[in-house]
């Protein structure tokens, strides 16, 4: 199984949640974890916007962990591009809009046809992604 994480999963990792961890240790050895550069954006993000040194040192730390954890990061390609257009359209016309961000990450998804594992539930209006929430028991 070959599986795309959402942000807030490899958050999850970095907070040590205990069903999340859990689902990772019980996952078969051939299994490959992989991030999006948005991810890899958004939690790079989280870090530059922290104010408290200490705690910025604390998430550099917990950063270089789960980024250790990914086989690969994905770029956006055009393929990835081409996903995301048809995304944002479908989402459009069912008048079912959802964070930009998050529409790349599905389309990564997509793209390299991997099961995307999340919490939100906003990933289910997409059509075709195949979706996991390991926050659940």
């Amino acid at each position: 199984m070959n599986y795309l994480l959402d942000t807030n999963q490899w958050s999850y990792l970095q907070e040590r949640h205990q069903q999340v961890v859990a689902h990772l240790r019980q996952l078969p050895d051939d299994a490959t974890l992989f991030m999006s550069v948005v991810s890899q954006a958004e939690l790079l993000t989280g870090i530059e916007l922290v104010a408290n040194t200490r705690r910025e040192r604390e998430l550099r730390s917990l950063y270089q962990e789960v980024i250790a954890m990914a086989t690969e990061i994905l770029p956006v390609t055009s393929g990835i591009a081409l996903q995301f257009a048809k995304i944002h359209a479908a989402l459009r016309r069912k008048g079912r809009p959802i964070e930009t961000n998050d529409i790349w990450i599905a389309a990564t998804a997509l793209a390299h046809n991997l099961i995307l594992v999340t919490s939100d539930e906003h990933f289910r209006y997409i059509d075709g992604l195949s979706v996991e929430d390991w926050t659940q028991e």
